[in-house]
Protein backbone atom coordinates (compact mmCIF):
# COMPACT_ATOMS: atom_id res chain seq x y z
CA UNK A 1 0.00 0.00 0.00
CA UNK A 2 1.23 3.60 -0.57
CA UNK A 3 1.41 6.22 2.07
CA UNK A 4 1.47 10.27 1.04
CA UNK A 5 4.23 12.37 2.59
CA UNK A 6 3.92 16.32 2.39
CA UNK A 7 6.66 18.73 2.71
CA UNK A 8 6.42 22.76 2.97
CA UNK A 9 8.74 25.56 2.71
CA UNK A 10 8.43 29.18 2.84
CA UNK A 11 10.55 31.67 1.12
CA UNK A 12 11.86 34.81 2.48
CA UNK A 13 13.71 37.75 1.08
CA UNK A 14 16.58 38.21 3.20
CA UNK A 15 16.90 41.70 3.19
CA UNK A 16 13.03 42.58 3.76
CA UNK A 17 12.35 39.06 5.83
CA UNK A 18 8.80 38.89 4.18
CA UNK A 19 7.71 36.17 2.00
CA UNK A 20 8.57 36.29 -1.44
CA UNK A 21 7.65 34.53 -4.83
CA UNK A 22 11.14 32.69 -6.09
CA UNK A 23 11.51 32.54 -10.04
CA UNK A 24 11.91 28.50 -9.86
CA UNK A 25 11.65 25.94 -6.86
CA UNK A 26 12.61 22.21 -7.39
CA UNK A 27 12.30 19.60 -4.68
CA UNK A 28 15.14 16.75 -4.68
CA UNK A 29 14.37 13.59 -1.81
CA UNK A 30 17.52 11.91 -0.91
CA UNK A 31 18.09 8.90 1.85
CA UNK A 32 20.83 10.04 4.27
CA UNK A 33 22.96 12.37 2.60
CA UNK A 34 22.23 15.71 0.54
CA UNK A 35 21.59 15.94 -3.21
CA UNK A 36 25.00 15.96 -4.86
CA UNK A 37 26.59 12.93 -2.67
CA UNK A 38 23.80 10.58 -3.12
CA UNK A 39 20.91 9.69 -5.69
CA UNK A 40 17.76 10.57 -5.53
CA UNK A 41 15.00 8.75 -3.38
CA UNK A 42 12.32 10.66 -5.71
CA UNK A 43 12.07 13.56 -7.81
CA UNK A 44 13.31 16.08 -8.68
CA UNK A 45 9.71 17.96 -8.44
CA UNK A 46 9.34 21.07 -10.06
CA UNK A 47 6.82 23.96 -9.12
CA UNK A 48 5.04 24.95 -13.09
CA UNK A 49 3.62 28.02 -12.18
CA UNK A 50 0.69 30.10 -10.52
CA UNK A 51 -1.79 27.76 -11.48
CA UNK A 52 -0.75 24.54 -10.43
CA UNK A 53 -2.92 21.86 -8.09
CA UNK A 54 -2.25 19.96 -5.76
CA UNK A 55 -1.28 16.10 -7.30
CA UNK A 56 1.26 13.44 -6.27
CA UNK A 57 4.58 13.86 -7.64
CA UNK A 58 4.17 17.55 -7.74
CA UNK A 59 4.96 21.20 -6.04
CA UNK A 60 2.00 23.56 -6.06
CA UNK A 61 1.77 27.16 -4.22
CA UNK A 62 -0.14 27.65 -1.32
CA UNK A 63 0.52 31.56 -0.93
CA UNK A 64 3.10 34.44 -1.34
CA UNK A 65 6.11 32.43 -1.20
CA UNK A 66 5.04 29.21 0.49
CA UNK A 67 4.66 26.00 -1.29
CA UNK A 68 4.08 22.03 -0.72
CA UNK A 69 5.24 18.71 -1.98
CA UNK A 70 3.20 15.43 -2.22
CA UNK A 71 5.32 12.39 -2.46
CA UNK A 72 3.75 9.44 -2.76
CA UNK A 73 5.52 7.03 -0.26
CA UNK A 74 6.07 3.31 -1.94
CA UNK A 75 5.37 0.48 0.77
CA UNK A 76 8.84 -0.87 0.14
CA UNK A 77 10.59 2.20 0.77
CA UNK A 78 12.90 1.79 3.53
CA UNK A 79 12.81 3.36 7.17
CA UNK A 80 15.65 5.97 8.26
CA UNK A 81 16.26 9.58 8.15
CA UNK A 82 15.60 11.18 4.29
CA UNK A 83 16.31 14.64 2.95
CA UNK A 84 14.55 17.27 1.33
CA UNK A 85 16.20 18.94 -0.78
CA UNK A 86 14.59 22.60 -2.19
CA UNK A 87 16.44 24.08 -4.70
CA UNK A 88 15.09 27.95 -5.01
CA UNK A 89 16.12 30.35 -7.96
CA UNK A 90 15.53 34.11 -6.48
CA UNK A 91 17.20 37.52 -8.10
CA UNK A 92 19.77 35.69 -10.28
CA UNK A 93 20.87 33.15 -7.45
CA UNK A 94 19.93 30.00 -6.69
CA UNK A 95 20.23 28.48 -2.90
CA UNK A 96 19.95 25.23 -1.76
CA UNK A 97 17.74 24.65 1.22
CA UNK A 98 17.80 21.12 3.39
CA UNK A 99 15.61 19.59 5.77
CA UNK A 100 15.96 15.93 7.78
CA UNK A 101 12.66 14.12 8.17
CA UNK A 102 11.99 10.73 9.66
CA UNK A 103 10.18 7.92 7.18
CA UNK A 104 9.82 4.95 10.03
CA UNK A 105 6.80 6.74 11.13
CA UNK A 106 5.01 7.16 7.68
CA UNK A 107 4.53 3.93 6.48
CA UNK A 108 2.20 1.82 8.66
CA UNK A 109 1.05 -1.39 6.64
CA UNK A 110 -2.42 -1.66 6.72
CA UNK A 111 -4.42 -4.52 5.38
CA UNK A 112 -6.66 -3.11 2.82
CA UNK A 113 -10.25 -5.41 2.53
CA UNK A 114 -9.25 -7.87 5.02
CA UNK A 115 -11.19 -11.04 4.94
CA UNK A 116 -10.23 -12.61 8.48
CA UNK A 117 -11.30 -12.44 11.97
CA UNK A 118 -10.84 -8.42 12.09
CA UNK A 119 -13.69 -7.22 10.03
CA UNK A 120 -17.02 -6.36 10.73
CA UNK A 121 -18.95 -2.36 10.18
CA UNK A 122 -20.30 0.02 12.38
CA UNK A 123 -23.45 1.72 10.82
CA UNK A 124 -26.07 3.71 11.77
CA UNK A 125 -29.52 4.26 10.10
CA UNK A 126 -30.71 8.05 11.06
CA UNK A 127 -34.65 8.65 10.38
CA UNK A 128 -33.54 12.02 8.01
CA UNK A 129 -31.02 10.21 6.00
CA UNK A 130 -32.03 7.96 2.97
CA UNK A 131 -29.01 5.92 3.65
CA UNK A 132 -27.53 4.59 6.78
CA UNK A 133 -24.23 5.79 7.50
CA UNK A 134 -21.32 2.86 7.88
CA UNK A 135 -17.86 2.05 8.37
CA UNK A 136 -15.88 -0.78 6.75
CA UNK A 137 -13.74 -2.31 9.77
CA UNK A 138 -11.23 -3.79 7.54
CA UNK A 139 -11.92 -2.60 4.51
CA UNK A 140 -11.42 0.44 2.09
CA UNK A 141 -14.04 3.24 1.90
CA UNK A 142 -15.25 5.15 -1.32
CA UNK A 143 -12.91 7.47 -0.32
CA UNK A 144 -9.86 5.41 -0.41
CA UNK A 145 -9.44 5.57 3.25
CA UNK A 146 -8.23 1.88 5.06
CA UNK A 147 -10.31 1.03 8.21
CA UNK A 148 -8.77 -1.46 10.19
CA UNK A 149 -9.39 -2.56 13.51
CA UNK A 150 -7.41 -2.98 15.71
CA UNK A 151 -8.86 -4.37 19.08
CA UNK A 152 -12.30 -5.29 20.84
CA UNK A 153 -12.95 -5.25 24.37
CA UNK A 154 -16.01 -6.27 26.23
CA UNK A 155 -17.14 -8.85 23.52
CA UNK A 156 -16.30 -11.85 26.08
CA UNK A 157 -19.29 -11.32 28.30
CA UNK A 158 -22.01 -8.78 29.90
CA UNK A 159 -21.51 -8.00 33.49
CA UNK A 160 -23.91 -9.05 36.51
CA UNK A 161 -25.16 -5.83 36.92
CA UNK A 162 -28.58 -7.15 39.52
CA UNK A 163 -28.61 -9.86 41.82
CA UNK A 164 -26.99 -11.35 44.69
CA UNK A 165 -26.53 -14.19 46.87
CA UNK A 166 -28.53 -13.97 50.21
CA UNK A 167 -27.21 -14.78 53.59
CA UNK A 168 -29.40 -17.39 55.42
CA UNK A 169 -30.63 -16.82 58.83
CA UNK A 170 -28.75 -18.67 61.48
CA UNK A 171 -26.99 -20.95 59.16
CA UNK A 172 -24.51 -21.53 56.65
CA UNK A 173 -24.21 -20.42 53.20
CA UNK A 174 -26.91 -18.02 50.95
CA UNK A 175 -30.18 -18.45 49.05
CA UNK A 176 -29.32 -17.84 45.74
CA UNK A 177 -31.72 -14.83 44.35
CA UNK A 178 -32.23 -14.25 40.81
CA UNK A 179 -29.57 -12.78 38.46
CA UNK A 180 -29.87 -10.76 35.65
CA UNK A 181 -26.80 -9.58 33.01
CA UNK A 182 -26.79 -5.62 32.62
CA UNK A 183 -25.84 -3.56 29.48
CA UNK A 184 -22.52 -4.51 27.48
CA UNK A 185 -19.76 -2.63 27.12
CA UNK A 186 -17.48 -2.64 24.16
CA UNK A 187 -14.56 -0.31 23.37
CA UNK A 188 -13.21 -0.81 19.94
CA UNK A 189 -9.91 0.38 18.91
CA UNK A 190 -10.13 1.50 15.11
CA UNK A 191 -7.53 2.98 12.85
CA UNK A 192 -8.27 5.38 9.72
CA UNK A 193 -5.32 5.09 7.00
CA UNK A 194 -6.12 8.02 4.22
CA UNK A 195 -4.69 9.44 0.98
CA UNK A 196 -4.69 12.79 2.18
CA UNK A 197 -4.67 14.75 5.74
CA UNK A 198 -7.78 16.42 4.13
CA UNK A 199 -9.43 12.74 3.79
CA UNK A 200 -8.43 11.43 7.27
CA UNK A 201 -10.94 14.72 8.13
CA UNK A 202 -13.41 13.46 6.34
CA UNK A 203 -12.86 10.02 7.97
CA UNK A 204 -13.16 11.90 11.48
CA UNK A 205 -16.30 13.17 10.43
CA UNK A 206 -17.58 9.68 9.02
CA UNK A 207 -16.97 7.91 12.37
CA UNK A 208 -18.85 10.39 14.56
CA UNK A 209 -21.86 10.05 11.90
CA UNK A 210 -21.88 6.23 12.12
CA UNK A 211 -21.46 5.60 15.90
CA UNK A 212 -24.98 7.14 17.21
CA UNK A 213 -25.34 9.29 20.58
CA UNK A 214 -29.02 9.00 21.08
CA UNK A 215 -30.24 5.85 18.13
CA UNK A 216 -28.93 2.47 18.12
CA UNK A 217 -26.70 1.39 15.68
CA UNK A 218 -24.71 -1.93 14.79
CA UNK A 219 -21.84 -3.07 15.39
CA UNK A 220 -20.64 -6.12 12.99
CA UNK A 221 -17.86 -8.58 14.39
CA UNK A 222 -17.33 -11.28 11.34
CA UNK A 223 -15.99 -13.67 14.06
CA UNK A 224 -16.34 -17.12 11.79
CA UNK A 225 -19.83 -17.14 13.02
CA UNK A 226 -20.64 -13.47 12.75
CA UNK A 227 -22.40 -11.66 15.03
CA UNK A 228 -23.65 -8.38 16.03
CA UNK A 229 -24.94 -6.12 18.93
CA UNK A 230 -27.15 -3.28 18.76
CA UNK A 231 -25.14 -0.27 20.04
CA UNK A 232 -24.37 3.99 20.35
CA UNK A 233 -21.88 5.56 22.26
CA UNK A 234 -21.40 5.79 25.63
CA UNK A 235 -22.44 8.46 27.62
CA UNK A 236 -19.74 9.08 30.18
CA UNK A 237 -16.92 8.90 27.83
CA UNK A 238 -16.03 10.80 24.43
CA UNK A 239 -14.56 9.16 21.08
CA UNK A 240 -10.61 9.73 21.28
CA UNK A 241 -8.39 9.98 18.45
CA UNK A 242 -4.81 10.40 18.00
CA UNK A 243 -2.29 11.11 15.46
CA UNK A 244 0.86 8.65 14.11
CA UNK A 245 0.79 10.41 11.12
CA UNK A 246 -0.46 13.45 8.94
CA UNK A 247 -2.77 11.07 7.07
CA UNK A 248 -3.89 8.25 10.07
CA UNK A 249 -6.03 8.54 13.24
CA UNK A 250 -6.50 5.86 15.53
CA UNK A 251 -10.09 5.72 17.43
CA UNK A 252 -11.04 4.92 21.03
CA UNK A 253 -15.06 4.35 20.55
CA UNK A 254 -16.27 3.32 23.44
CA UNK A 255 -20.21 1.85 23.74
CA UNK A 256 -22.84 0.67 25.35
CA UNK A 257 -25.15 -2.17 24.22
CA UNK A 258 -28.50 -1.90 26.36
CA UNK A 259 -29.54 -5.72 25.05
CA UNK A 260 -26.57 -7.86 26.01
CA UNK A 261 -26.93 -10.38 23.65
CA UNK A 262 -25.40 -10.75 20.73
CA UNK A 263 -27.23 -11.78 17.65
CA UNK A 264 -26.73 -13.60 14.21
CA UNK A 265 -26.13 -11.23 11.52
CA UNK A 266 -28.80 -12.84 9.21
CA UNK A 267 -32.72 -13.15 10.86
CA UNK A 268 -34.92 -15.39 10.26
CA UNK A 269 -38.66 -15.90 9.35
CA UNK A 270 -40.90 -18.01 9.14
CA UNK A 271 -45.12 -18.22 8.78
CA UNK A 272 -47.60 -20.09 8.32
CA UNK A 273 -51.52 -20.29 7.09
CA UNK A 274 -54.15 -21.84 8.90
CA UNK A 275 -55.89 -24.50 7.09
CA UNK A 276 -59.59 -24.79 6.94
CA UNK A 277 -60.94 -26.64 10.04
CA UNK A 278 -62.51 -30.21 9.11
CA UNK A 279 -65.11 -32.30 11.15
CA UNK A 280 -63.22 -34.68 13.63
CA UNK A 281 -63.16 -38.16 12.07
CA UNK A 282 -64.73 -40.70 14.16
CA UNK A 283 -61.96 -43.74 14.74
CA UNK A 284 -63.82 -47.04 13.86
CA UNK A 285 -63.53 -49.81 16.91
CA UNK A 286 -63.87 -52.72 14.82
CA UNK A 287 -64.26 -53.88 11.31
CA UNK A 288 -61.62 -54.18 9.11
CA UNK A 289 -59.66 -51.34 8.87
CA UNK A 290 -60.00 -51.19 12.96
CA UNK A 291 -58.20 -48.40 14.88
CA UNK A 292 -57.05 -49.79 18.29
CA UNK A 293 -56.21 -47.32 21.37
CA UNK A 294 -54.09 -45.37 22.46
CA UNK A 295 -53.89 -43.21 19.18
CA UNK A 296 -50.75 -41.20 19.32
CA UNK A 297 -50.58 -37.52 17.19
CA UNK A 298 -47.40 -35.03 16.44
CA UNK A 299 -46.73 -33.38 19.68
CA UNK A 300 -46.10 -29.72 19.95
CA UNK A 301 -48.69 -28.52 17.75
CA UNK A 302 -52.35 -29.74 18.62
CA UNK A 303 -55.03 -30.72 15.26
CA UNK A 304 -56.69 -28.29 13.67
CA UNK A 305 -53.73 -25.55 14.13
CA UNK A 306 -50.85 -24.52 12.14
CA UNK A 307 -47.56 -23.98 13.83
CA UNK A 308 -43.86 -22.27 13.52
CA UNK A 309 -40.93 -24.38 13.68
CA UNK A 310 -38.15 -22.16 15.40
CA UNK A 311 -34.38 -23.02 15.56
CA UNK A 312 -32.33 -20.45 18.06
CA UNK A 313 -28.48 -21.81 16.97
CA UNK A 314 -27.26 -19.69 19.74
CA UNK A 315 -26.73 -19.99 23.45
CA UNK A 316 -28.94 -17.93 24.78
CA UNK A 317 -32.65 -17.13 25.07
CA UNK A 318 -34.05 -14.68 22.04
CA UNK A 319 -37.25 -12.94 22.14
CA UNK A 320 -39.30 -12.75 18.94
CA UNK A 321 -41.07 -10.44 16.98
CA UNK A 322 -44.79 -12.71 16.29
CA UNK A 323 -47.22 -11.59 13.17
CA UNK A 324 -51.09 -12.51 13.17
CA UNK A 325 -52.72 -11.56 10.14
CA UNK A 326 -56.24 -11.90 10.30
CA UNK A 327 -59.38 -12.99 10.16
CA UNK A 328 -59.51 -14.99 13.63
CA UNK A 329 -60.94 -14.18 17.29
CA UNK A 330 -59.48 -14.40 20.34
CA UNK A 331 -56.43 -15.28 18.84
CA UNK A 332 -53.79 -16.74 21.33
CA UNK A 333 -49.84 -17.65 20.23
CA UNK A 334 -48.54 -20.55 22.21
CA UNK A 335 -45.10 -21.96 22.54
CA UNK A 336 -45.69 -25.60 22.18
CA UNK A 337 -42.60 -26.47 23.74
CA UNK A 338 -43.34 -24.94 27.13
CA UNK A 339 -47.12 -24.48 26.89
CA UNK A 340 -46.72 -20.68 27.63
CA UNK A 341 -49.39 -18.73 25.57
CA UNK A 342 -49.98 -15.31 25.04
CA UNK A 343 -53.88 -14.48 24.89
CA UNK A 344 -56.60 -11.95 23.43
CA UNK A 345 -59.84 -13.18 24.28
CA UNK A 346 -62.89 -11.07 22.67
CA UNK A 347 -60.26 -9.61 20.16
CA UNK A 348 -61.66 -9.79 16.75
CA UNK A 349 -59.09 -9.52 13.53
CA UNK A 350 -61.11 -9.45 10.09
CA UNK A 351 -58.65 -10.09 7.40
CA UNK A 352 -57.20 -6.65 6.52
CA UNK A 353 -56.49 -6.71 9.83
CA UNK A 354 -52.72 -7.15 12.08
CA UNK A 355 -51.47 -7.79 15.53
CA UNK A 356 -47.89 -7.42 16.29
CA UNK A 357 -46.55 -8.81 19.29
CA UNK A 358 -42.86 -7.97 20.36
CA UNK A 359 -41.60 -10.79 23.24
CA UNK A 360 -39.29 -8.20 24.20
CA UNK A 361 -41.36 -5.26 25.28
CA UNK A 362 -44.19 -7.81 25.84
CA UNK A 363 -46.50 -5.28 23.87
CA UNK A 364 -49.48 -5.71 21.41
CA UNK A 365 -50.24 -3.58 18.66
CA UNK A 366 -53.41 -3.90 16.25
CA UNK A 367 -53.10 -1.88 13.12
CA UNK A 368 -50.30 -0.21 15.01
CA UNK A 369 -52.77 0.53 18.31
CA UNK A 370 -51.72 -0.53 21.52
CA UNK A 371 -53.86 -3.96 22.30
CA UNK A 372 -53.50 -5.21 25.90
CA UNK A 373 -53.06 -9.12 26.34
CA UNK A 374 -55.13 -10.80 29.27
CA UNK A 375 -53.94 -11.11 32.41
CA UNK A 376 -53.27 -15.01 32.71
CA UNK A 377 -51.07 -14.18 29.43
CA UNK A 378 -47.26 -15.48 29.44
CA UNK A 379 -44.78 -13.58 27.93
CA UNK A 380 -42.58 -15.77 26.36
CA UNK A 381 -38.73 -16.39 25.04
CA UNK A 382 -37.30 -18.57 22.67
CA UNK A 383 -34.78 -21.14 24.54
CA UNK A 384 -31.68 -22.23 21.82
CA UNK A 385 -33.08 -25.55 20.02
CA UNK A 386 -35.80 -26.11 18.52
CA UNK A 387 -39.22 -24.24 19.45
CA UNK A 388 -42.96 -25.15 18.31
CA UNK A 389 -45.29 -22.11 18.19
CA UNK A 390 -48.69 -22.45 17.09
CA UNK A 391 -51.99 -19.75 17.03
CA UNK A 392 -55.26 -20.92 18.05
CA UNK A 393 -58.71 -18.74 17.86
CA UNK A 394 -62.06 -19.21 15.99
CA UNK A 395 -62.62 -17.96 12.99
CA UNK A 396 -59.02 -19.05 11.98
CA UNK A 397 -59.22 -20.51 8.27
CA UNK A 398 -56.93 -18.34 6.32
CA UNK A 399 -55.05 -16.49 8.88
CA UNK A 400 -51.37 -16.48 9.04
CA UNK A 401 -49.01 -16.30 11.60
CA UNK A 402 -45.65 -14.91 11.29
CA UNK A 403 -42.32 -14.64 13.48
CA UNK A 404 -38.92 -13.34 13.18
CA UNK A 405 -36.27 -14.17 15.03
CA UNK A 406 -32.03 -14.07 15.33
CA UNK A 407 -30.35 -16.64 17.64
CA UNK A 408 -28.66 -15.06 20.51
CA UNK A 409 -25.40 -15.45 22.02
CA UNK A 410 -23.66 -13.92 25.54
Amino acid sequence: MRRTCYRSRSIYDESSGILVDPTSVTLDITYGNEIGFVSDTAGPYTYSGPDSTPAAGTIWRTGTGQFTAWWQVPSSTPAGIYVANWSVGYSGDTFLVVENFDVSSVFTPVVSADTGYWTGSISCQPSWSASAFTIPLGGVDSNGTAWMLQKVEGWDSPPTAVGQVIQRSADHGGWAAAQYYGPRMITLTVMASAPTQALRDVARAQLQQAVPFSDLGTFIYNEPVPKLAYVRRNATSTIGETYPTLCDVIFSIPLVAPDPRKYAVAAQTESSVTNTIVTPTTLPSSGSPAAWLPVTFAAGVPPGTQGVIAVNSGTFETRPTITVQGPITSPSVINGSTGQAVTFTGLVLTASDTLVLSMDSRQAFKDGVFVPADSSSAWFVIEPGTSVIYMTGTGAAGSVLSMTWASAYV
